[in-house]
């Protein structure tokens, strides 16, 4: 099973996730960025594109490079402490690329939950980092829940009952341990679909579903060219729109990173960094119970849930984040399933650097 959900391809092409993090790492390293950042960064999106979730893969490697070239990164900056206190701490990114700041923000959230229990750790000056999913699995490798928020990649929906683009998607993610089945893991942004959803349709020229998006008069349309000058639709309409912006303000507000007004498009905005806003956390399990009956106790529940009578051609119920596991395992096995579309856009951004295509 490979988690295609929301996406059309026409043609596809199968390469190894190691042939193309390899490859996408040499194109960002030929862009400014250091070997090992590089590395960092493609390894978030091919697990994105191997999990599935095709909107925040190798698909972003275009926009990378152009805020690269661009100078709205900082290829040299590292992230630094800027206050601290028992389990919770502020970063500044200095305007590296997002997974940069990511990987550094949780890892220091899962050190701190291992001093104190508990952590929460906000950061600023960052970029676009990818999938929260990346970051909130972090704590899963040492037997802990993981989450994390950010502010989205611009005001992408209306506030409901407005008209013009005031809130991102907001999305937020988290991770929790089982002992048998796999962890859940919940990565959602607050609108119907993420707008990289929107994207890889513009890129496919493949139509949207009616309930994703606005157009710029607010009617709902199939043109995914006619939605990314309108605005996305919020799940659930109104408490969507009250998630969402909740979201952002942890995100961005105890930061002092950018939101509302300040917020950046990442996708027409070159004049600088984004300031992006990330909250990231741990709760390290055995300061509250006995690690491994809770494990027990979350396999229980999710017995619980798939064993639901199945509606009508239902083959199984998922829990959050086990398609993903899914078609992690099989496309790292077998190798990764893209259109043919993206790829030629891979091959040509590589040779604008000279990097040789593994194709």
């Amino acid at each position: 099973m490979v988690n295609k959900n929301h996406y059309t391809f026409k043609k596809t092409v199968n390469i190894s996730f190691d042939t193309m993090k390899e490859w996408v790492g040499n194109i960002f390293t030929a862009s400014g960025l250091n070997e090992v950042d590089s590395s960092l960064v493609a390894d978030s999106l091919v697990t994105a594109d191997a999990r599935g979730v095709y909107s925040h893969g190798v698909l972003r490697v275009s926009l990378y490079t152009k805020r690269i070239l661009k100078r709205t990164i900082n290829t040299s900056g590292k992230p630094e402490i800027k206050r601290s206190h028992l389990g919770t701490a502020v970063i500044e990114g200095n305007n590296c690329m997002g997974q940069v700041v990511g990987d550094y923000s949780m890892r220091l959230a899962i050190d701190k939950a291992k001093q104190h229990g508990i952590s929460f750790i906000t950061a600023r000056g960052s970029n676009h980092y990818g999938t929260c999913a990346y970051y909130a699995m972090m704590a899963l490798e040492e037997g802990m829940i993981g989450f994390t928020t950010t502010i989205g990649g611009g005001n992408l929906m209306a506030p409901w009952g407005g008209t013009d683009a005031r809130i991102g998607n907001n999305p937020f993610g988290i991770a929790i341990p089982a002992f048998n089945h796999y962890p859940v893991v919940l990565d959602m942004a607050q609108s119907v679909v993420a707008k990289g959803k929107i994207v890889m349709a513009t890129k496919t020229k493949t139509p949207i579903p009616e309930e994703w998006a606005f157009d710029k008069h607010g009617v709902p349309t199939t043109n995914a060219d006619e939605a990314m000058e309108g605005t996305i639709r919020p799940i659930a309409d109104y408490k969507g729109y009250g998630i969402a912006t909740v979201m952002g303000m942890i995100s961005s507000v105890i930061s002092n990173a950018s939101i509302g007004s300040s917020l950046m498009d990442v996708y027409e905005d070159f004049s600088g960094g984004l300031n992006k806003g990330h909250v990231f956390g741990a709760i390290d399990i055995k300061c509250m119970t006995e690690p491994l009956e809770f494990r027990k106790r979350m396999d229980r529940e999710i017995d619980f849930i798939k064993n639901s009578p199945k509606a009508q051609g239902v083959e199984s119920i998922y829990l959050p984040g086990e398609p993903e596991y899914i078609s992690y395992a099989l496309q790292k096995r077998n190798g990764i399933e893209y259109p043919i579309e993206i790829i030629e856009e891979i091959k040509q951004i590589s040779g604008n650097f000279g990097v040789p295509s593994p194709l």
